[in-house]
C-alpha cells in the first residue's frame, strides 16, 4: 500500500504542477502577471516505515521581486512626468517659433513701415502703412496669447483627468487590500489579487510617484514621494482640483500638492508654474514694454497738425499681450512723426527715433524663444533617456517575474514525465497486488 500511497501523492503532485503551467500559459500575456511555481517538500515518515511516504504540495510561489517592482514603478513615473513636460514644451515652441504666428515677422514688418516712412514723412500712404502693420503685430500678440491661454486650458482639464484616473485606481487598491487580507486570513492563494494590485500601481505610479509600505496582513500602504498618504489599508484618499491648486483628500485631511507629485500630474503642474505661466508673463511684459515705449516716443512728437502726438497702441493692465489693439480711431494724419515745430514741417526726428527702438524690440523675444528652445531640448532628452530606463526596468522585472513559454514547456515535458512515471507505478504496484493474491 505504501507503494501505491506514494505513486499516488506523486501523481497529484505532477498533476497540480501541470495545472499551475497551463495557468501560467494562459497568462502568458496578460499585463502585470507573475509566474507561479509549485512548492513540493517530502512526507515526513512514520516511525518504522520503510520507503517513506511520499510528496505533498505545500504551496504555490508567486515568482517576484520586490525590487524591481519598484524600480518599475519609480521608472514609470520619471517617464509620466517627463514626457508630460517636453510634449507641452514642443507645443509651445512651436506657437512661439513658427513663421505663421510668431511676433518676429510682425516686428520685421512694422519697422519695415516705420523704415517707408522716413523719406516722405508728411505722406498719408507710408503714415496709414504703420497703422495697418501695428495693428497686424498687435494681432499677433494676441494671437500667440490665446494659445498660451488655450494651453493652461488644456493644461487643467489633462489634471482634472489624471486626477479622476488616480482617483479610480486608488479605490482599486484599497479594494484589493480588502479582499488579499480576507482570502490570506483564511489561507488561500492571494497571488492573482497581488498581481491585479502590483499592476494598479503601476499604472498608478504613471500618474504620480508613490511610496509603498507592505504589512504584515499583506495589505499594502501607499503615499506620495513627500509623505501625504493616498491608500491606507482599505481607505483612499481623493485628489481634487480647485481653480489651479491640487490636494489631497484623506477623510477629513488636506494635503496641498504644491511640487514633488512626479508622474504625469507632476509633470502638468511643473509645467503650468514653472513653465506655461512665466512664458505667459513675458509675453505680457514684451507687449506692455513695446506698447509704452512706442507711445512714450510719439508723445514727444507733434502730428501733421502740430498737435502732440496720440497714443498708437492701447492695452489693459494684467493681460497687454491679450489686450494691446491699434488707438480706436487713430488717423494717419495724428501720427506724431515730426520733431518740435522749430525744427520745420514734416521733418522726421521723431520718427527716427522710433527707429531706434527696433533693436530692443527684438531681443526680449528672441531671448525668451532661444530660452525655450534649450529647455525643450532639453526636456526631450531626459524624456527620451526616461522612456529608455523604463522600457529596462520592465525587462528586469520580466526577466525575473514574466512566463517565458520555452522554459513553461520544459517544465510541462518533465512533470508529464513525473506523472506518467507515477502512473505506471501504480499500474506496477497493483500487477504485484494481483500477483499475490493468485498466490493465495
Amino acid at each position: 500500500m505504501a507503494m501505491i500511497n506514494n505513486a499516488l501523492s506523486g501523481l497529484l503532485a505532477s498533476q497540480t504542477a501541470l495545472n499551475t503551467m497551463s495557468q501560467n500559459v494562459a497568462n502568458v500575456n496578460v499585463p502585470g502577471y507573475s509566474r507561479q511555481e509549485v512548492q513540493l517538500s517530502a512526507r515526513q515518515a512514520g516511525f518504522g516505515v520503510m520507503g517513506g511516504n511520499g510528496v505533498q504540495v505545500t504551496g504555490l510561489r508567486r515568482v517576484t521581486d520586490d525590487f524591481l517592482a519598484v524600480q518599475l514603478w519609480r521608472a514609470e513615473s520619471d517617464a509620466g512626468y517627463r514626457s508630460q513636460v517636453s510634449a507641452y514644451l514642443d507645443q509651445m515652441e512651436t506657437v512661439l517659433g513658427s513663421q505663421d504666428s510668431s511676433l518676429l515677422p510682425g516686428l520685421n514688418n512694422f519697422f519695415a513701415a516705420l523704415h517707408s516712412a522716413a523719406e516722405t514723412p508728411q505722406s498719408i500712404a507710408p503714415r496709414q502703412q504703420i497703422i495697418a502693420s501695428a495693428g497686424a503685430l498687435a494681432q499677433r500678440f494676441n494671437h500667440l496669447a490665446a494659445q498660451l491661454d488655450a494651453q493652461q486650458r488644456r493644461v487643467l482639464d489633462q489634471a482634472d483627468a489624471v486626477n479622476s484616473q488616480a482617483n479610480s485606481l486608488l479605490a482599486q487598491v484599497a479594494e484589493l487590500n480588502d479582499q488579499i487580507k480576507k482570502v490570506g486570513a483564511k489561507g488561500g492563494n492571494t497571488g492573482i489579487l497581488e498581481d491585479s494590485r502590483d499592476e494598479t500601481l503601476r499604472r498608478l505610479s504613471e500618474l504620480v510617484e508613490i511610496r509603498t509600505s507592505r504589512q504584515q496582513d499583506g495589505t499594502v500602504n501607499v503615499s506620495l514621494s513627500l509623505g501625504q498618504p493616498l491608500v491606507l489599508g482599505n481607505q483612499a484618499a481623493r485628489i481634487e482640483r480647485q481653480d489651479q491648486d491640487i490636494s489631497v483628500h484623506f477623510g477629513n485631511q488636506v494635503f496641498p500638492l504644491d511640487g514633488g507629485t512626479g508622474g504625469s500630474l507632476g509633470g502638468l503642474v511643473l509645467h503650468l508654474h514653472q513653465q506655461l505661466q512665466p512664458a505667459r508673463e513675458e509675453l505680457n511684459r514684451i507687449a506692455a514694454d513695446l506698447a509704452t515705449r512706442i507711445n512714450d516716443q510719439l508723445a514727444l512728437g507733434e502730428d501733421l497738425d502740430g498737435q502732440p502726438g496720440r497714443p498708437l497702441f492701447s492695452l489693459e493692465a494684467g493681460d497687454a499681450a491679450g489686450s494691446i489693439r491699434v488707438t480706436e480711431g487713430l488717423r494717419a494724419e495724428e501720427l506724431a512723426l515730426s520733431g518740435t515745430s522749430a525744427a520745420g514741417p514734416g521733418n522726421n526726428d521723431n520718427l527716427r527715433a522710433l527707429l531706434a527702438l527696433e533693436d530692443d524690440s527684438y531681443e526680449a523675444f528672441r531671448t525668451l524663444v532661444g530660452e525655450l528652445a534649450i529647455t525643450s531640448a532639453q526636456w526631450q532628452a531626459d524624456a527620451a533617456a526616461a522612456r529608455n530606463i523604463r522600457a529596462e526596468a520592465q525587462a528586469r522585472r520580466d526577466g525575473v517575474s514574466g512566463v517565458n513559454l520555452d522554459e513553461e514547456a520544459m517544465n510541462m515535458m518533465t512533470y508529464t514525465q513525473h506523472y506518467q512515471a507515477n502512473a505506471k507505478v501504480i499500474s506496477t504496484a497493483d500487477q504485484l497486488f494481483n500477483t499475490l493474491l493468485n498466490m493465495m
